[in-house]
């Protein structure tokens, strides 16, 4: 009889051994699971994320509680709560690494976003820059600690000759070391808005290529085979002359040789893309890689198709005027509609080579 119990407790204390050994020593598989998991980055230009307090160093009396569109506390909330909804449906089981943004006011509202919406305990800070545009519209960007650890930061000003009474937004510089000790520079973009016509204001958006690519270039000279994305709003497409011949992003990869290249290009269609005009779509947001990036020469890996926009049933809504699909909107003019933004995401997957 005892020797009998004698061998059960035996059996039960191996038994509990190897639970608690299968708890425990996994922690080495976990850390590769972890260091599998692509890292994901994503832009999106959240149109007109302001406050709702007056700064009288810039011209933000648009989104004010007093103004005529009623930019009040709450729906100012709801904006910030929108913009979190996208950035945790864009993660889908894993959030977004990093997270470029266009068109935000100052520090203030990114630090709101990550501090008072669903994103609170996501682990995210912000890097972000006051830039000279007289709107106060910045970029900036957000990017979890636990993932990416910032070595470099600054910010480069796009500085058009003969406008200097209407400054546009600098170019927001981060280099970070991933998990697996690689290092990623982040170039964030607003490049200057089409407003006036195509044409007439091509010549601002040449310059804002030209101070990128000098940008890539310094990055290349200094890191042979540096790991760069960009991101933005470029407020041109991938086959203008902006990103074609200043930039030197090539269109595909079928090309011998170059030192970046158009992640979004190969989607290009008048059906879909990241923000519609009258009706038709096409990318002004735009993912940008280095080459070295994309094959996979120092550490990191992305691949040709692997941008995305992202394009879910509750940030678009049916055009009647065209018959196709628009974004949903904050506001339409004055009329407030509690929507998104004027923009979609896009977004890339970037993975640890061993």
């Amino acid at each position: 009889m005892k020797k009998n119990l004698f061998r059960a407790v035996s059996a039960l204390l191996v038994m509990s051994t190897l639970i608690l050994l299968s708890w425990s020593s996994p922690l080495s598989s976990v850390k590769k699971k972890k260091k599998d998991k692509p890292f994901r980055v994503m832009f999106y230009n959240v149109e007109n994320l302001f406050d709702t307090i007056d700064d009288p160093n810039i011209d933000d009396q648009e989104y004010l509680p007093t103004s005529e569109s009623q930019w009040t506390a709450e729906r100012f909330q709801q904006k910030l709560d929108n913009i979190a909804r996208v950035v945790l449906s864009v993660g889908g089981k894993d959030l977004p690494d990093v997270v470029g943004f266009a068109e935000v006011e100052n520090r203030r509202v990114l630090d709101l976003l990550i501090q008072k919406t669903a994103l609170s305990k996501a682990g995210y800070s912000v890097i972000h820059y006051d830039s000279p545009d007289k709107r106060g519209i910045d970029v900036g960007l957000i990017y979890r600690k636990n993932r990416f650890a910032p070595v470099k930061m600054g910010k480069y000003p796009v500085v058009i000759p003969g406008d200097n009474d209407k400054p546009t937004r600098d170019i927001l510089y981060v280099k970070g070391e991933l998990p697996n000790k690689s290092k990623l520079h982040i170039l964030v973009n607003h490049w200057p808005s089409r407003s006036g016509g195509q044409a007439e204001t091509e010549a601002k958006r040449l310059v804002a290529a030209k101070t990128a690519k000098r940008l890539t270039d310094s990055i290349q000279q200094n890191e042979k085979a540096a790991n760069i994305v960009l991101v933005g709003d470029f407020n041109d497409y991938p086959n203008d002359k902006s990103i074609r011949e200043m930039l030197m992003a090539e269109a595909d990869t079928t090309v011998p040789s170059g030192d970046l290249f158009n992640l979004v290009a190969w989607q290009q269609t008048k059906e879909w893309g990241s923000h519609t005009y009258k009706g038709e779509w096409g990318f002004l947001d735009q993912i940008i890689a280095s080459e070295a990036l994309i094959k996979g020469q120092s550490g990191l890996k992305t691949y040709y198709k692997a941008a995305k926009v992202y394009r879910p049933d509750f940030l678009v809504e049916k055009n009647e005027k065209y018959g196709n699909w628009q974004t949903k909107r904050t506001y339409a003019g004055k009329k407030y509609l509690g929507g998104f933004s004027d923009h979609l995401p896009v977004y890339v997957d970037i993975w640890f080579k061993p």
